[in-house]
């Protein structure tokens, strides 16, 4: 990784007339006065901007105060802002030990300056600073640059479950009015579908509505913190910031008690200021308490109520998505089914050569979407 990132070093510099002390000085820390030029770079890289970018920029970025490392790097020339790549830092367990790690999420170029490398350098100045980076996801111009530099570990898999027959119908074919004549029958075959996966509550759980984490999810979460087992831990301050503060989407959450204890939790969404003429809804993150052999019944719950909630919504069709293979169970007597061409990738990159190693063992992520940054 040093040698790519020297080599490329006096490439850039060349381009951009930059010297090589210049140019490592380029690479730093955003300060919250740059807003303004920091939005104008990702008005001339984003299309289809639906959401009010300052607020998210402000809240994704420079919200967490009590976060150590600056969480968005600019490349700048001269003050002029080049390029961009924001992080997320999180607290990796892995076999039980914790440790820091970043997800690298948002990284763009100037538009004429694509080609140049400048995306690369960018991630490789900060490698040289957090040597555990997670990515997920990646789209066409950005798929090839994450599999050149990061190991591509597993892919996310997707569950989709229909709720109203127009959401199918219209995405497989062109139907006009015939679509409506169809639908009213096909809505009431697939009530009738949901009503046979319907998961009974457990014996001393209750079910109810979270309006903010506290505490008690942290202990949940460090449950999942064992030998075999690789996790981004939850915490009440993240999953906070992440779900109940965030100014792009409106999500509920739900949760399962025995008593106080919280024995798993359930976070959804049904996004209707974006897009989406399928109205189609997550399920976004969940856990259950795997201490015992009920914490699937308690998962199938959870997803139990929040398809009902959802439905109540109007949502057209659900999905989920996980990196696990613990939670496939709770998910099909939910009545999802298994969409095997959909997968969503997940890469990641180490420093140290045995920990990367035992990174990519992909069948030990625990993912959910809620590890993905898209609303």
């Amino acid at each position: 990784m040093n040698r790519s990132f020297e080599r490329l070093v006096p490439y850039i510099g060349r381009a951009l007339g930059l010297s090589e002390e210049e140019l490592t000085r380029a690479c730093r820390p955003a300060v919250e006065s740059e807003i303004q030029s920091i939005l104008s770079l990702r008005r001339s890289v984003l299309t289809d901007v639906w959401w009010d970018d300052e607020r998210f920029v402000r809240w994704r970025y420079f919200s967490r105060s009590a976060t150590a490392e600056a969480p968005y790097w600019v490349f700048a020339r001269n003050r002029e802002i080049l390029g961009a790549c924001g992080l997320e830092p999180v607290t990796l367990v892995v076999d039980g030990v914790a440790m820091p790690a970043v997800r690298t999420l948002d990284i763009m170029v100037r538009p004429d300056l694509d080609g140049l490398g400048l995306g690369a350098f960018i991630n490789l100045a900060l490698f040289r600073r957090f040597p555990i980076a997670l990515v997920t996801g990646s789209n066409e111009r950005s798929h090839s640059l994450l599999t050149r530099m990061f190991q591509h570990t597993v892919d996310l898999r997707f569950w989709k479950l229909p709720i109203r027959a127009r959401a199918v119908l219209d995405a497989k074919v062109a139907m006009g009015p015939l679509a409506a004549v169809l639908a009213p029958p096909l809505d009431l075959f697939l009530a009738a579908r949901r009503r046979l996966h319907q998961s009974s509550v457990p014996a001393g759980i209750t079910i109810r509505d979270i309006q903010a984490f506290d505490p008690s999810v942290e202990e949940l979460s460090r449950t999942y913190e064992r030998s075999g087992r690789v996790i981004v831990r939850r915490t009440a301050e993240y999953l906070n910031w992440r779900f109940v503060q965030n100014p792009r989407c409106r999500y509920r959450i739900v949760g399962a008690f025995a008593g106080n204890r919280l024995e798993g939790y359930v976070v959804t969404r049904l996004n209707l200021a974006r897009p989406n003429p399928r109205r189609e809804a997550e399920i976004v993150d969940w856990m259950a308490r795997p201490s015992d052999a009920s914490s699937d019944t308690v998962l199938a719950a959870l997803l139990h109520e929040a398809v009902h909630g959802l439905t109540r919504a109007g949502a057209g069709i659900i999905s989920c998505a996980v990196a696990t293979s613990d939670s496939t169970s709770a998910i099909e007597a939910a009545g999802f089914s298994f969409r095997p061409a959909e997968r969503l990738p997940f890469f990641v990159k180490a420093s140290d050569p045995a920990l990367h190693s035992r990174l990519t063992v992909g069948a030990d992520w625990f993912i959910t979407r809620g590890d993905f940054d898209v609303e």
